[in-house]
């Protein structure tokens, strides 16, 4: 405790301190001091708001759920209704955001077979409140793999193609895995060509990262067809 307050009172005490031992400047020089002199309070980070600390309760509350069987599925349940309750009782809480993010995971990892309507409702959900949310390159990552990894195309073309459009219309700087998948899912459903523009875009854009890399080689497969 001693050494923060210390820590606080720190730059006060050197201002102090070198005003004091200074000699006595001229009235303009001291009306100069004056304007540069520096602030001796200390900036405090805000509070938490209520929605934030109910949401980090339960979320602490799931962390503890999880740690406490080794059996996750006899939880799952339980842990899905927290999440919901955080979606539902605290949607200004960045914890919110996290929680649909959490949820969309395990309806893609938990669920056997996957349980993608549920996914699609809660990601429109999500981008209904959350339209500029950095949480979403996340829940787009771990859909894009599932749907990948299931061979579920016309899906994964659906969520990648917003990201191609905006890249060719927009110039928005494209994230090179969705560009990829973009291209991977109309490859798989005999899009050939529009898929070949997609790996043109990641091995030009992106040539030292791995989907750079397989999209040269796709290119090289497609061309020695």
């Amino acid at each position: 405790m001693r050494n923060n307050i210390w820590h606080l009172l720190l730059p006060a005490f050197i201002v102090v301190l070198i005003y004091s031992c200074a000699a006595a400047p001229k009235k303009a020089e001291t009306e100069k001091a004056e304007e540069i002199k520096p602030s001796t309070e200390t900036k405090m980070a805000p509070a938490p708001t209520l929605e934030e600390t109910k949401s980090l309760e339960l979320f602490t509350s799931v962390l503890e759920l999880i740690e406490s069987t080794d059996d996750r599925k006899t939880v799952l349940p339980k842990i899905e209704e927290l999440y919901e309750n955080i979606i539902r009782d605290y949607p200004q809480a960045p914890l919110a955001q996290e929680s649909y993010w959490k949820l969309i995971t395990i309806y893609v990892e938990d669920y056997s077979p996957p349980a993608y309507d549920k996914v699609e409702i809660k990601y429109n959900e999500f981008l209904e409140k959350y339209p500029q949310s950095y949480i979403k390159g996340f829940i787009d990552d771990t859909l894009s793999n599932s749907y990948y990894k299931n061979a579920e195309w016309n899906r994964l073309l659906k969520l990648a193609s917003p990201v191609y459009h905006e890249y060719l219309e927009k110039g928005k700087q494209p994230r090179a895995s969705m560009i990829f998948m973009y291209s991977e899912a109309n490859y798989n459903l005999g899009n050939t060509e529009e898929a070949v523009k997609g790996y043109k875009i990641v091995s030009e854009m992106f040539p030292k990262l791995i989907v750079g890399i397989k999209s040269k080689q796709m290119l090289e497969k497609i061309g020695g067809k």
